[in-house]
């Protein structure tokens, strides 16, 4: 560990942090925290949240006395422990996924999101990005780059499931609902429902693949859908803000629903073979997982961040 790095560490060693994982509770329990904890009005100046589908955590990084209602709610941990786990879970060692990339870009935008706030000072914002920087050198030195999730192992399974030419529904036009765009087997399709607010969006990231019949594609907005969604043989889900949207809706000539949005669109209702963030574990269903030692390596050298400080 060089001079910097310890530096940087220590001016850190105050920080605390309070946090629910998948690790602790189920991810039910997660998805409706944001619904349960109310922040707005007790954030102070250098806190971060991270609220994910599989996390809620709050990094207050200068220990300033921090003092919210819920807190008995949570998992503590504070000192070299808080920024340990913070490391950790950038290099996607706190992830069901091992070694996924999402987390580290999820954290980043909610930092950059706390920014905005003024949440956190320009002095706090850059020792947390040397955070970022640690853990990209550790991501880098141990080859803790997961290229599946969640979105490619829905594609997998749908290719797997898909017997003769069928029709598909995709929800959502993020990189999620993108990547398992481009994962399908073009060749299994009869036609792709794509839902999503912004249609332009979406009818961009098709005009950019080549040897694609347009012809494959209905769009719509996610007004009075779920006629097509019914008639779709199997549905992949990555939207955002909309849970619960479809959680009534009954399904019976689809085959198979993947949902990863979160909150979940979809419920056990389906009626169909149903895949969620909630109810699957889907580092069970990796090709090629991190291998072990490769993450007991990370670990070790992150332990070594703090064995001096």
């Amino acid at each position: 560990m060089n001079t910097s790095t310890n530096n940087i560490l220590k001016s850190l060693t105050k920080a605390e942090c309070y946090y629910l994982d998948h690790r602790l509770v189920s991810k039910s329990y997660i998805n409706r925290l944001p619904s349960l904890i109310k922040l707005e009005n007790e954030i102070r100046k250098n806190t971060l949240v991270l609220n994910t589908c599989l996390r809620y955590e709050v990094y207050n990084f200068f220990g300033d006395r921090f003092n919210f209602k819920d807190k008995e709610k949570f998992a503590y941990t504070s000192g070299s422990l808080c920024l340990r786990r913070f490391i950790s879970l950038l290099c996607g060692l706190q992830s069901e996924i091992i070694g996924e990339r999402e987390i580290f870009l999820q954290a980043r935008k909610a930092v950059y999101n706390a920014v905005q706030n003024r949440s956190l000072s320009k002095e706090c914002f850059w020792k947390i990005n040397s955070l970022f920087d640690i853990a990209e050198q550790i991501r880098n030195k141990h080859s803790l780059t997961q290229l599946e999730n969640y979105s490619t192992i829905g594609a997998d399974l749908l290719n797997r499931k898909i017997k003769s030419p069928a029709v598909i529904a995709i929800i959502g036009g993020g990189y999620m609902a993108e990547i398992f765009f481009k994962k399908v087997n073009m060749s299994k399709i009869k036609k792709i429902i794509w839902i999503n607010r912004s249609l332009d969006k979406v009818k961009k990231i098709v005009n950019d693949q080549n040897n694609i019949l347009k012809d494959f594609f209905e769009f719509y907005n996610f007004e009075n859908v779920e006629e097509k969604l019914r008639s779709a043989d199997f549905i992949f889900s990555a939207a955002h803000n909309c849970g619960g949207l479809f959680s009534s809706l009954r399904l019976e000539k689809t085959k198979c629903v993947i949902d990863i949005s979160y909150p979940a669109l979809f419920s056990d209702k389906v009626s169909c073979e149903f895949y969620s963030i909630n109810n699957t574990y889907f580092e069970n269903l990796l090709k090629n997982p991190v291998p072990k030692m490769s993450v007991l390596a990370a670990e070790k050298e992150i332990d070594a961040l703090f064995k001096f400080l």
